[in-house]
């Protein structure tokens, strides 16, 4: 059973490194444009006609969303890598993985697709299954002999 929770020690590792990135980016991004409202940080940008008015507020507004989305479910992506690594809640690893992978819930998605991917194949391995279920499985192998003397 150890060899099989080795094989999930990795993708979950990966999973909370993603959770740990996107609250870090997602909490600078937020407190960048927390100073630009407070006055603190001069914005420099000054659109020139509606048009790029419009598009700069709704960039703005889109960047912060997603920023604030990626803080919230943060704690979701590093919980479930937890969760992962001692083989338990496996519908919430899924979400977890998924939320890892989706650009609009995790400002560094490119780095937690790869780790959603891998952590949804190693998942839907049968071993790991029943990790997740809590069955035993058979043991291949035979036990060390104790020391002759």
């Amino acid at each position: 059973m150890n060899n099989e929770l080795e094989k999930l020690k990795v993708p979950a590792i990966g999973l909370i490194v993603v959770g740990f990135i996107n609250a870090v980016i997602g909490f600078f991004v937020l407190l960048s444009g927390l100073a630009r409202l407070a006055g603190v940080v001069e914005d420099t940008y000054s659109p020139v006609n509606d048009a790029e008015r419009l598009g700069f507020y709704f960039s703005t507004f889109i960047g912060y969303g997603i920023a604030f989305l990626s803080l919230i479910s943060a704690p979701f992506i590093i919980y479930g890598g937890f969760q992962m690594m001692k083989g338990k809640r496996k519908k919430l690893v899924k979400f977890a993985a998924i939320l890892a992978m989706l650009p609009v819930t995790a400002c560094c998605f490119i780095v937690g697709l790869p780790f959603g991917i891998w952590s949804l194949i190693v998942l839907s391995k049968p071993e790991i299954k029943a990790i997740f279920n809590n069955e035993s499985m058979p043991i291949n192998y035979n036990p060390p002999q104790p020391p002759q003397f």
